[in-house]
């Protein structure tokens, strides 16, 4: 085949493993916010940050294969690299992580919640405010 067949075929591969790698990135992102459940508002913030942050690579690699063009079956390849992942490997990690990780992510959230609540700043005023009534009841006695 001619080097320019070979340099295209090149650039599909490219971006379909890409978009593996994108989906791959975003999989460790989901794993963070099960194992640590979050607001919807940082769960949005997060999304964006992410995608954001992950168009750089994908302009890089436009960049680098054709010369900043963007072509429609480049991001084509994306789409599905990212849909092959999302229908096979990620299907398959998550049943791991259901099966095997449930356990130690129960006991994760439960040790957060006992900081959250030793932590509590509710908890801290009720101590203050205590302490002073004891102290005025000792001087008006």
């Amino acid at each position: 085949m001619s080097e320019i067949i070979m340099g295209q075929v090149r650039f599909l591969l490219v971006m379909l493993c890409l978009g593996m790698a994108l989906i791959c990135g975003y999989d460790f992102l989901r794993f963070f916010r099960w194992l640590l459940p979050h607001h919807k508002a940082v769960v949005w913030v997060e999304d964006i940050l992410y995608w954001f942050l992950m168009s750089v690579p994908v302009y890089a690699v436009f960049f680098l294969y054709n010369n900043g063009e963007i072509r429609w079956y480049g991001v084509l390849a994306v789409f599905l690299g990212g849909l092959l992942y999302e229908m096979g490997i990620s299907r398959m990690l998550a049943r791991f992580g259901r099966r095997y990780l449930e356990r130690p992510r129960r006991k994760i959230i439960c040790l957060l919640s006992k900081t959250k609540r030793y932590f509590s700043v509710r908890k801290m005023l009720r101590k203050v405010e205590f302490k002073k009534k004891k102290q005025l009841q000792k001087s008006g006695k």
